[in-house]
Parts: C-alpha cells; structure tokens; sequence
C-alpha cells in the first residue's frame, strides 16, 4: 500500500503545482485583452462547467475500467489545455482552453479520493484523505509563486511551462503509479453522465445532501477568492503578479500545515463532524474580517485563518461521505466532485459581478452567507445524530 500511496501523492502534488502555475495569474491575463470583472467571473466559471459536466462521467469510467487510465487521460488533456492558453491570443481562445482543462481536471482529485478509498480502511481514510488534500494544498505553495515568477516575465512562459510539468506528470503516472481497483463495475451507462441533473437533484434531497451542499460552499468560497483575491489587492495594495504568487503560496503552506499535521488532531481531540463545524467557523471568521482591513498585514492574517478552516473541512467532509457510501466510490466522488463544480460556477460569476456593481469587499461577504447556511444546515442535521 505504502508505494501505492506513495506515487499518488507525487502524482497529486505534480500536477496541482502545474495548475497553481496559472490561476493567479488569469485574471490578470485576461485583462490584457480588455476583460472585465464580469468576464473574468465567467472565464473562471467556465473550467467549472466543464468539470461539472465531466466529473460524473470520470468517475464511472474509473469504477468500470479503473483508476490508472482515466487519471492518465485527464492529464494528457490538462497538458493540452496550458498549451492552448499559452499560445491564446485572444479571449475566445482563453474560454475554450478552460473548459477543456475543467474537462480534464474532473478526472484528477475525485479519482485520487477513489483511488484511497480502495486501499485504505475506513478508520485512517480521513487521516488519509486529509494528507492528499495537504499535497493538493503544498502544490499551492511552489505552483503559484514559480507562476508568479515566470509571469513577470511573460504570461505565455508561466503556461508553456505549466504543460511540460504535466507532461512529466503523465510518464510518472503511467510508469510508478499500480492501479488500485480489484473489482470493477461490470456496466457503464453514459446517459448517467452527461447533464445529470436529476442526479444532482437526487443527491442534494438524500441522505449526503448536507455533504454534497459542503463541498459546494467550500468551492463556492475557493473560487470566489481566486477571482476576488488578484483584483482586490491590486487595487487595495498595489500588489503585482510576483507578490500576488507570494501570497497564494503563503495561503498553500498554512492549508498544507493545517491539513498534514493539525487535522488528525482536532479530529482525534473532537471528532470529525465537530471538526467539520470548526472548519466552517474558522472560514468565516477569516472571510468575515478581511476585507474590513487596511493592513496588508492583518489581511494575511486573517485570510490563513479562513485557509486552516478550509483545510479542516474539505478532506473531512470526504471522508465522512467515503466512509458512508456502500460501493461505487469512484461514482460517489464523481458526484461530489460535481458539487464543487457547481460552486466553482457560482463563485466567481458571483465575484465578477459583485466587485463590478458593488465593491472589492462584497464576494467575501456572499462568501460568509453560503457557508453560514452550511453551517446552520450540517448542525441541525448531522449534530443531532450523535446527540
């Protein structure tokens, strides 16, 4: 098990560290062609409506023809999508390489979620799950600021170079990483991907629907900032492509830290659904404050704040949907993975058209709304289980 995990870990760190390369620096990208807030809202929203369609679909192919080839697949296209942006030089091409890149990275993170879940118990899945979620996070630490660097050079340069990481990726994968799934689906029906919306509103009724609604405010809140974060401190504090890599690098480490060594912590002192309701608390604590400040110093502070919270939440809400689910992981992931599309959706249209009508300030505060009512939902439903 232990090279196993191993090779997933290189192959998750490898190919975030690619995608974390390029996504600060989009929004700053795009304007070079005239964008504006609204557009790149919609820019960043439209990787996600490719993954919102494709998630599902990955997920059963790697149930029926396992996880190996599928997560190979993915990132042959994730290195054609950086290639596309590289060569972009103009907004149109820019849209069609994020929807193939949201295409593609529907196949990363929830098959890596399936691919532990075929070979670690239930008992350490968390502890687990959390530690590939830290790696996810730590690809933001070198991902952003390496993006940052070479953006100061040239925007092209940081993508070009984003795609070759991946390729790198693809030969690890295919040659280290074993496949992980013993006993595949015997069927794979297509019409259960595309679009499925009765399944996404099936979900949302039964009995993960709390689950599936945490992970669509986690990625609401995640893709909110991503948007809001590049523009609000350009225009608040004068902070460049360099700085702002800095910055989301600094945010990686704090939710690397907190998801690698604080997580099986808090869990083991408090347990895993009062470790879900911390993470949300600390979230909006952060989302809350930050905005208000003048100081670029407090603006840190109180943004890890909302990272840690971050890093308590995501792997744990995954784990606890694992645990609950019966068979069919990589399904159930796929799925899941569909509701952080969503949120992936809403968020920066969201922060688009707020910064553009209301302010830099009001996509943190929409951003505290959603998680409340997360917050208030998971404790009247879940809380009361273990009462």
């Amino acid at each position: 098990m232990q090279k196993k995990i191993f090779w997933l870990y290189i192959t998750v760190f490898v190919n975030i560290t690619g995608f974390g390369m390029v996504f600060p620096l989009l929004p700053l990208f795009a304007e070079t062609f005239k964008a504006t807030p609204f557009d790149i809202g919609i820019l960043a929203a439209s990787f996600s409506v490719g993954q919102f369609v494709a998630a599902p679909i990955f997920g059963r192919l790697s149930d029926k023809y396992g996880r190996k080839p599928i997560l190979a697949a993915s990132i042959i296209g994730s290195a054609l999508a950086f290639f596309l942006i590289g060569f972009a030089n103009n907004l149109t091409l820019i849209f069609l390489s994020r929807v193939l890149h949201g295409v593609a990275t529907a196949g990363n993170f929830p098959i890596a979620q399936a691919y532990i879940a075929d070979i670690v118990s239930k008992e350490k899945r968390t502890e687990y799950m959390g530690k590939v979620a830290a790696l996810f996070a730590l690809g933001f630490v070198f991902g952003p600021a390496i993006g940052g660097f070479l953006g100061s050079l040239g925007f092209s340069l940081a993508f070009i170079a984003a795609a070759l990481i991946t390729l790198v990726n693809l030969v690890l994968v295919w040659i280290f990483l074993p496949e992980s799934l013993t006993k595949k689906a015997k069927h794979f029906v297509l019409r259960e991907g595309f679009l499925n919306l009765k399944a996404i509103y099936s979900g949302l009724r039964g009995d993960f629907g709390v689950l599936f609604y945490l992970l669509f405010a986690w990625s609401f809140y995640i893709s909110n900032f991503q948007v809001a974060i590049p523009l609000l401190t350009e225009a608040k504090f004068a902070m460049k492509q360099m700085d702002i890599g800095i910055f989301f690098s600094m945010t990686g480490l704090a939710s690397a830290i907190a998801q690698w060594f604080l997580l099986p912590i808090v869990i083991r002192k408090i347990g895993e659904l009062k470790t879900i309701l911390l993470g949300i608390g600390l979230m909006v604590f952060g989302q809350l404050l930050a905005p208000l400040t003048l100081s670029l110093t407090l603006f840190y502070v109180f943004f890890i704040f909302s990272i840690i919270g971050s890093g308590f939440k995501r792997p744990t809400v995954n784990a606890v949907l694992s645990k609950a689910t019966k068979e069919g992981q990589g399904t159930t992931m796929g799925l899941a993975f569909s509701f952080e599309s969503m949120g992936r959706i809403f968020g920066p249209v969201i922060a688009g058209f707020t910064i553009g009508r209301l302010g830099y300030s009001f996509p943190f505060w929409v951003t505290v709304v959603v998680l409340l009512v997360g917050f208030i939902l998971f404790y009247r439903v879940e809380m009361r289980r273990i009462r």
